[in-house]
């Protein structure tokens, strides 16, 4: 009988001893710092993925009249074609292309005439990884050689009926030819195995 209530008794305490560890637990966890970086921390979006994408600007090189700045350049031009797909708005696309750049205006017409009647575009947002300017002649036209991934794309009807689609492509290569103007540099044209838009 007394080794059955020891017995009892050893539980019990064995049970208090888990109740107060949890609890101590609980307690730290309920104390720790909101700021930490824990991985159990679920910090709030930062926005609704509805929310619109703002205009990109030029990093401060792409105004330099140099190879340096012929590839900043043309990153910025890659991030004015993702933003004119997502948005709609190609006036600074078209800002920043020659007015003699083909490939230029046929991205221009496909992103307005997706977007005119009041359809949309989703995805089709291009990533550069790699930009290097390999011609320079006399300072005034250079030749960036571009690796760039773009995501896959989708066009949607006014009434949210789908209306073509393009794969995204990995590791995808052209040539762009910038143009140095009094504005400064200009996309004149892009040379590209690979369905650009």
């Amino acid at each position: 009988m007394i080794a059955e209530r020891g017995g009892a008794m050893r539980a019990a305490r064995a049970a208090r001893i888990v109740v107060a560890a949890s609890l101590g637990v609980a307690a730290l966890v309920g104390c720790a710092d909101s700021g930490s970086s824990s991985g159990s921390v679920i910090e709030p979006t930062a926005a609704p993925s509805s929310a619109k994408p703002t205009p990109p600007a030029p990093a401060p090189e792409a105004s330099q009249q140099d190879k340096a700045g012929a590839a900043a350049f043309t990153e910025y031009w890659f991030a004015l074609l993702s933003y004119g797909v997502q948005t709609g708005e190609v006036d600074k696309l078209r800002a920043a292309s020659d007015a003699k750049c083909t490939e230029c205006a046929e991205a221009i017409g496909v992103i307005q005439e997706n977007y005119n009647d009041g359809g949309s575009l989703q995805g089709g947002v291009y990533t550069v990884r790699e930009a290097n300017t390999i011609e320079d002649f006399a300072g005034q036209v250079m030749t960036v050689a571009v690796s760039f991934d773009r995501s896959p794309r989708d066009g949607t009807s006014p009434l949210g009926q789908p209306r073509g689609r393009l794969d995204g492509k990995s590791f995808a290569d052209c040539d762009v030819r910038v143009l140095w103007t009094s504005a400064g540099w200009k996309v004149r044209g892009v040379d590209s195995v690979e369905q650009l838009i």
